[in-house]
């Protein structure tokens, strides 16, 4: 059966093609919860890639699969479900911090790293906590293509699929979103 074919008989509420599409992509699921997971956390409890999993699943179900209606197919939908689930994975982290559930590092630090590489960004993002109160404040363009580019370590490629862009225009998106970021950062 065909992807698209696929996601319109989920779409239409077919028990067996939900199936199908749980067992086609829960693989690419479960990964991408888990890397998320290990990556923020610097493990994954199994437990929780589950609750990530169920969570993905059910998202893309509720509300007459409202959710699954925003895959334009773009992308390869295991590109799509990926990206879907690494986010997932970003606001559960979140929420069970709150909660206080989660014992972790903090949660920007591995993408600080990946930043603190990138030299024209600033020096200081010792502090995590400040740079992602800083990403809160910057356009949610500009947030949204740091946090796929290095967050979720997408490609530009990846990323331009996802935004719905040119690939061209990823390279300069990215040094204005680091401008502003590094404008936020300077300001007392």
């Amino acid at each position: 059966m065909e992807e698209r074919e696929l996601i319109d008989r989920c779409i239409r509420g077919e028990a067996r093609a939900w199936e199908s599409l749980m067992d086609g992509y829960g693989g690419a699921v479960y990964d991408a919860a888990g890397f998320t997971l290990r990556r923020v956390l610097g493990s994954a409890q199994e437990e929780d890639v589950e609750n990530v999993v169920q969570g993905v699943f059910l998202g893309l179900c509720d509300k007459n699969a409202h959710r699954l209606k925003l895959f334009q197919g773009r992308s390869s939908f295991r590109t799509w479900v990926t990206s879907v689930t690494a986010r997932f994975a970003l606001n559960y982290i979140r929420t069970e911090k709150r909660k206080g559930s989660l014992k972790y590092c903090l949660l920007d630090e591995s993408a600080g790293e990946r930043l603190e590489g990138d030299r024209d960004l600033l020096p200081g993002l010792e502090d995590r906590e400040r740079m992602h109160r800083a990403l809160e404040k910057i356009p949610s363009r500009e947030r949204l293509i740091l946090k796929l580019f290095y967050f979720d370590g997408l490609s530009y490629k990846a990323v331009a699929e996802l935004m719905r862009i040119p690939v061209n225009s990823i390279s300069p998106l990215l040094l204005r979103a680091k401008e502003s970021l590094r404008k936020v950062l300077v300001t007392p």
